[in-house]
Order: structure tokens, then sequence, then C-alpha cells
């Protein structure tokens, strides 16, 4: 019984260390100059000057160059890729339980797994949610989901953490208005009573502090922050669009 409490309170101090903290996310995939683990760490480590005080990090060998330098919570996500996928119907963060073993085996101190039921049923999840609880009943579990009932779901078959990362990158959710999806985080936290991460698309000050508004426990920020690629092209596409303006 005492093995079980030390293992909860384990689980009650990693969540403490991320509530009411700005989690950078970084990431970068091979067509990127950023890919690469020691690329990663130095995004981290810029990250950890500006202020950060936890990461979300993908692929095991990412993890743990992040772990072997510094000492700040990780949340590991394991994307994985196909060809021919779809991946507005596809799960491929964290898909499956081996994917989750190798980022907690790796050093993360959170592993997100896709919450959604894209190609599987609500059982299929359960199972592997549960076999990871007995296996590993010190690391949090974040469903990153798309809408309230998903995250309704999560919460009854074990999840702790919430995170609206998928709305807007489902076939339910897809064709929004680009912005972040405030009303989702603020109904989670009324609707659950799991620990609420707010992500997804947050990318100017007036929507962080909008999204602030419903109280979400974290907020975490990716490429808006750690992808120089995807933020050039942005502001290249407005560049654009003025000069197109100018000679009309």
């Amino acid at each position: 019984m005492m093995r079980n409490w030390n293992k909860n309170m384990k689980k009650r101090e990693i969540l403490e260390k991320i509530s009411g903290q700005l989690i950078i996310s970084c990431q970068a995939f091979e067509d990127n100059p950023l890919y690469g683990a020691e690329n990663t760490l130095t995004m981290a480590e810029c990250a950890r000057a500006g202020g950060a005080r936890a990461l979300r990090i993908c692929w095991p060998d990412q993890v743990k160059k992040i772990k072997e330098h510094m000492d700040l919570p990780v949340i590991g996500i394991n994307k994985q890729f196909r060809e021919g996928m779809c991946l507005y119907d596809d799960v491929f963060i964290t898909p499956d339980y081996e994917a989750a073993r190798e980022m907690i085996e790796a050093g993360s101190d959170i592993v997100a797994l896709d919450g959604t039921l894209r190609n599987r049923t609500a059982k299929d999840l359960e199972i592997m949610i549960r076999r990871l609880k007995t296996e590993f009943p010190e690391v949090p579990l974040m469903a990153d989901i798309a809408t309230i009932e998903e995250g309704i779901l999560c919460e009854a078959i074990g999840f702790d953490i919430l995170s609206t990362t998928l709305s807007g990158y489902t076939r339910e959710t897809m064709g929004g208005s680009g912005e972040p999806d405030c009303r989702l985080a603020g109904e989670l936290k009324r609707r659950t009573r799991c620990f609420v991460n707010a992500e997804g698309r947050i990318w100017e000050r007036a929507q962080l502090v909008r999204m602030m508004e419903e109280k979400p426990d974290s907020v975490t920020i990716g490429t808006s922050v750690t992808n120089p690629m995807a933020i050039t092209r942005r502001f290249l596409s407005a560049f654009e669009e003025c000069r197109k303006a100018e000679k009309e």
C-alpha cells in the first residue's frame, strides 16, 4: 500500500511542476534544417533561457539528449508516420503501447498519446492505457484530443491530463477559424476533473491572453516559438499578399 502511495506522490509532484507553466514544444521534422537531437537541445536551451519551466519533446533519442543536459520536466511524444497515412484520419502521436514505453524508458516525465478514436475503438484505447498505468503508475499520461466528448472519455479511462492539441487537426474538427480552441479548453475545465493543458495554433500574444481567460492548468506553445521555417513562411505569405494588393 505504501509503495502505491509513493508512486502517486511522484505523479502529483510532476503535475505540480508543470502547473501554472508555459510549456515550450521543441520539435523539427526531417524536412527542417533544425531536425536532430543536437538542434533540439539548442532549442530547449533557448526556451529555458527565456524562462520556460517545462518542455514537450518528440522521439526517444531527443528526450534522452534533453535529459542528459537539463532537469526540466519533459512531456514526451513519439510521432510515427507511415507512407500513405492521412494526418486528419490516422493516429500518429504515440499511437500504441510500444511507442509510449519507448518514451518512458527514454526518460519522459509525462507521456502524451493520441486520445481520439480515429481508426480504433474506445476499448482499444482503454486497454492500452490500463496497461501503461499498471506497468508505469508513476508516469502521468496526457491525452491529445480534439473534442469535449473525447476529453470526457479519456478522463473515464484514466488519463491524467487532457490537452486541446488536436482540435482543428482531425476530420471532425478541420476547417475551422484557425484560431486556438479556447472554448474546448474552457469546457474541459468545467466538465472534467483532469489537469487541462491548452495547446494548438497559439501564434499571437492576444490569443494567449484569450486562452488564459479559460484558466487552463498549463499552456503549450511550439511552432510560433521554435520553428523559424514556419514563422518565415507565415510572414512571407502576408508580405506577398501586401505586395499583390499594391499592384492591383
